[in-house]
């Protein structure tokens, strides 16, 4: 349901879409930002576009599959922390 909302409603044109906190605040961009956008372009099949808006998420769906299917990723602890740091370290590099 979400994704057919997604998918029939872009998040640049419509703005019932929730803003990030941080960047209403700050002006810095977190790595969720542009997830929507980018995740409305994917569905369209425009990667290219996606990419554009928020490359980790693009290149970290493929990964969150095979999480979804290795249990034995879901239940390692360092999967979970080693994505906070790329996270973290992406926000950061992003905003310079």
């Amino acid at each position: 349901m979400l994704l057919a909302v997604l998918y029939g409603f872009n998040p640049e044109s419509h703005g019932f879409y929730p803003r990030c906190p941080l960047f209403v605040l700050t002006g810095w961009k977190c790595a969720g930002c542009g997830t929507l956008r980018a995740l409305h372009c994917m569905l369209r099949g425009d990667l290219a576009r996606a990419f554009a808006f928020n490359p980790l998420f693009v290149l970290s769906v493929p990964v969150l599959l095979v999480l979804a299917v290795k249990r034995e990723w879901r239940q390692n602890r360092y999967v979970g922390w080693g994505a906070l740091a790329v996270f973290f370290v992406y926000s950061i590099c992003r905003n310079f």
